[in-house]
């Protein structure tokens, strides 16, 4: 049937058919040895002319797709069409001009392209999955060098002579496709199995990736370089990018630690395209490339790059909180104006958003909601690195924290268009807040009361459980010294100077902004406090002094120089005025006040020893112990 000219969809029921003839007994030896040795290599022939002669995208597909299950199981009966199939395969990988190759005829030859190594056996599949990559890699070479004719050569490939404008128009579209079918096969190769060790060329790769990534506008030219050939190479740097990044994704997947040597100088890249404010669809590209590559990579050791990287970060979360009122900038612009007319004309205008009716969508498109939950993934992964500076780990935490309690606020539709990225957001936030809240096995932050308290307003198991592993532990707590106190920091009140730094440079404020009377404020109490506190210290020297020192030794015979009520009045009034007057320090008090201030000991009521013995009663007699009610009442 394959071998007669017959329609399109009888072909394609019968290479179904027969796929799953030959796949489905591949365990079964005597089924191999009587059904699939003799006929496997007569289908792969009949499905390789049917590939040549046939036009029709979706059969082409679908004979690459079998080829690419036939191989691996059966390399032997493959092996004589192995050019063939290479051949076949490489033809859809060669890029087309003016319109590039289709997505899905690109993914099938790449896909079959990374399997062919089967072909070569337990031995040889280590060898030809190797120079297969060394291909790929010159063949991307060639294209890159082709599409930066107006730039100074970079890498491995001498510098190719600028085309005229008329054949830039065919060039530039096919060796951009042809760069791009590059980083298609060579993910597909990087994410393809091999039954024994293969060397990884990641120098090779790197450096491949950072020519990409490194491209920027800014490039220095060559002399006497047609413009518009330089504009048509410009326009197509952010497609470079995005190439770029599809290989650091799968290149720290296939990796994973054995990339950390080249982890900083990758973030470091990431990050300068971060700080530019990309497009959202570039956006998830990078976020996603930093996430990879933290997630499989060791830590970043680089006390700089982590605090940069939040810092641009950062900014993607915060247009979840509610920005502050614009009516500074209204009475900005009402001042810059002269004259009465032009102020009552501004005057009129505010106070208008309270009349709207609608509120534009935070996130109208899906890249934009993409982007949130990538940024989440990646600062999540961030604030675990300890070369995080504690100021950008406190803003970071109480930025997360805000979110938290924000978004319950905000109406799912008003979030997104897509319903689910409320819901979706808001278990990151839980989970992520849920995990900086716990802090140490020593002390936990001072934001898991708040963390609790969003969490029991929503039914979420996952979070519950976490908090149950909190609270009753399953092992012992370890031995770790306690952590910085600018790692608690959660109000503003507390934040330091470069967390305000911070904070203002990153465009966050408070809704309510800080207000100058009430430092004057707070300085009046503190002085007034300073002077009650002092006023009360001179009254308990004094009382100390008249209560607790032991009166002279007086005959006992002399009643006139008792103490009578009156003077007992006197003793114990103070006492009672001085303990209601003096109040429980405040924490804005003055450090340099108080450390030079004496102690204040309370008053120590006097004890009249009960035990008797013969030293007691001497003392007794020496000096003997005055009742005082007992000679009130007397009088």
């Amino acid at each position: 049937m394959l071998s007669r000219n017959e329609p399109a969809p009888v072909l394609k029921a019968s290479i179904r058919f027969l796929r799953v003839i030959f796949s489905a007994g591949a365990g079964i030896p005597e089924y191999q040895r009587q059904v699939a040795t003799p006929n496997v290599p007569k289908f792969t022939a009949a499905i390789l002319g049917l590939a040549e002669k046939q036009e029709e995208e979706d059969l082409r597909i679908l004979i690459l797709e079998t080829l690419t299950i036939l191989v691996p199981l059966y390399p032997t009966l493959n092996r004589p069409s192995h050019a063939a199939i290479s051949a076949l395969s490489l033809r859809f990988l060669d890029g087309s001009a003016p319109n590039p190759t289709s997505s899905p005829l690109l993914e099938a030859a790449s896909r079959l392209y990374a399997v062919l190594h089967f072909a070569g056996g337990k031995v040889g599949a280590a060898n030809l999955w190797r120079k297969s990559v060394d291909e790929t890699l010159a063949f991307g070479w060639n294209a890159f060098a082709a599409l930066r004719t107006t730039f100074a050569s970079e890498g491995p490939i001498t510098a190719v002579p600028s085309p005229s404008v008329d054949e830039a128009l065919i060039a530039i579209p096919l060796n951009l496709d042809r760069l791009r079918c590059c980083t298609v096969v060579l993910c597909g190769l990087l994410s393809s199995t091999t039954q024994r060790p293969v060397q990884l060329p990641v120098g090779p790769l790197v450096k491949f990736i950072t020519a990409l990534l490194s491209c920027t506008k800014d490039d220095k030219g060559r002399e006497h370089a047609d413009p518009t050939i330089r504009a048509m190479e410009i326009s197509i740097i952010p497609q470079f990018w995005r190439l770029s990044c599809d290989l650091i994704s799968s290149l720290a997947t296939c990796a994973r630690r054995h990339l950390t040597p080249n982890l900083t100088r990758l973030i470091s890249y990431l990050t300068f395209h971060l700080e530019a404010k990309p497009t959202p669809s570039q956006l998830v590209s990078f976020l996603s490339s930093v996430q990879a590559l933290l997630t499989h990579c060791y830590l970043l050791d680089s006390p700089l790059v982590p605090t940069r990287l939040a810092k641009a970060v950062l900014p993607s979360l915060s247009i979840i909180l509610a920005t502050p009122p614009e009516t500074p900038a209204t009475e900005d612009s009402a001042s810059a104006q002269k004259g009465k007319k032009g102020k009552k004309r501004a005057r009129d205008y505010q106070g208008d958003e309270i009349f709207k009716l609608s509120r534009e969508v935070i996130c109208p498109t899906p890249e934009d909601g993409q982007v949130l939950l990538v940024a989440l993934e990646v600062m999540r992964l961030l604030l675990r690195n300890p070369n995080l500076s504690p100021a950008m780990h406190s803003i970071a935490a109480r930025v997360l924290l805000s979110m938290q309690l924000a978004l319950p606020h905000i109406p799912p539709a008003s979030l997104s268009p897509d319903l689910q990225l409320h819901s979706e957001l808001l278990k990151s936030l839980r989970s992520i807040n849920t995990e900086l809240g716990s802090g140490t096995t020593s002390v936990m932050s001072k934001s898991l009361g708040l963390v609790v308290r969003a969490a029991l307003m929503e039914d979420d198991d996952e979070t519950f459980r976490n908090l149950e592993l909190l609270i009753h532990p399953r092992v012992p707590p370890l031995v770790r010294s306690l952590p910085h106190v600018e790692s608690l920091s959660l109000f503003r009140a507390e934040e330091s100077q470069e967390e305000t730094n911070i904070r203002q440079e990153l465009g966050l404020r408070s809704a309510v902004p800080d207000q100058p009377s009430s430092t004057t404020e707070t300085q009046d109490v503190i002085m007034e406090e300073d002077s009650r506190t002092s006023a009360a210290k001179t009254d308990m020297n004094s009382v100390k002094s008249n209560a607790l020192s032991p009166p002279p030794p007086k005959p006992p015979s002399t009643p006139s120089n008792l103490p009578t009520k009156p003077t007992a009045d006197a003793q114990q009034t103070p006492i009672s005025e001085v303990q209601s007057s003096i109040e429980p320090p405040r924490p804005k008090a003055n450090v340099a006040e108080s450390a030079t201030a004496k102690p204040v000991i309370p008053p120590q009521p006097m004890v009249v020893r009960t035990q008797g013995g013969e030293n007691d009663e001497d003392e007794d007699d020496e000096m003997p112990a005055i009742n005082m009610e007992s000679d009130s009442e007397g009088e």
